[in-house]
């Protein structure tokens, strides 16, 4: 598309969207407070510590450690793992800060950021399980998206990585070190709620204005905003059919979790196609993993 009708596309919808914010000004309020209300008691305090440590992690050299003792390049590892416990959109946020500590190839960081994608496993065991009523099937939710993400970063090629050394110049002043981690931590969490609450707001005012049936109101909630994709999911009467969506809103992350990792990656020669190649094929593969753990 023409970078002038795409701008002056981009112009009009925000224009139709402030409109449309005026005009339900209530349904506006209530998104908002529902959703910072489930930002800060679902979201941030699986994320923020999280992110905290990790990026103490690094500064402090557990990878150049790891990869001494073990005599490999272990930071694709490390994305890979602590992407797994913290949850999306972490892995971009890990991947950026290896590549800009030299820990990462260029090469290597458009490898991982393909499967460095996961959805925190409170998150799933929880909130997911509290709605679905069945730990077990989402053990295998969670089960299928971990193993999918693993097969992929098995299959992709691997090059050689750079040799790591241990560092030299770790931080001197512990205060310095915690109080960029923290910083960090907000920058990013600051970027997950804004940017989840303008698409929730989005789904929310084109759910209000469309006739849509119960599929579509939740896959368009999912697409936009997985948070309330999930929310929604006890419309649907079919369990399975439940678990296929969640699944595929988690393995895909939505619109808004795209959104992020775009945002966190600007400034880095880390492509976002990568990340959304990794993303459908993830996404396949673990609706195939699901069927297969289901029929079991």
């Amino acid at each position: 598309m023409n970078k002038t009708y795409k701008r002056l596309w981009i112009l009009v919808s925000l224009v139709v969207f402030l409109i449309v914010s005026l005009i339900n000004g209530e349904l506006v309020i209530t998104n908002i407070l529902e959703y910072t209300n489930i930002f800060f008691t679902k979201l941030f305090p699986v994320s923020f510590l999280f992110f905290i440590i990790s990026s103490l992690f690094i500064d402090y050299g557990l990878i150049e450690l790891l990869s001494k003792l073990l005599k490999v390049n272990t930071a694709k590892f490390y994305v890979f793992l602590l992407s797994l416990i913290s949850g999306f959109p972490s892995g971009s946020k890990y991947t950026k800060e290896l590549l800009e500590k030299d820990l990462l190839s260029i090469e290597e960081a458009n490898s991982v950021i393909k499967v460095a994608h996961f959805p925190n496993p409170l998150f799933v065991l929880g909130t997911l399980n509290g709605i679905l009523q069945d730990k077990g099937l989402c053990l295998k939710i969670l089960g299928a998206l971990i193993l999918s993400n693993f097969l992929l970063f098995c299959l992709l090629p691997t090059k050689k990585g750079q040799k790591i050394e241990t560092k030299k110049d770790l931080p001197k002043d512990f205060t310095e070190s915690l109080s960029k981690a923290i910083l960090g931590a907000f920058r990013v969490m600051i970027i997950i709620y804004g940017t989840s609450l303008f698409f929730n707001l989005i789904s929310s005012m084109i759910c209000h204005y469309l006739t849509l049936d119960i599929y579509s109101y939740v896959i368009i909630n999912g697409l936009c905003d997985l948070t309330k994709g999930i929310a929604s999911l006890p419309l649907i009467s079919n369990k399975i059919v439940q678990a296929n969506l969640a699944l595929i809103f988690l393995a895909f992350g939505g619109i808004s979790i795209h959104m992020q990792t775009k945002s966190i990656l600007l400034d880095t020669p880390i492509s976002y196609k990568e990340f959304f190649k990794g993303r459908i094929w993830g996404t396949l593969l673990a609706v195939i993993i699901l069927l297969i753990l289901i029929s079991f």
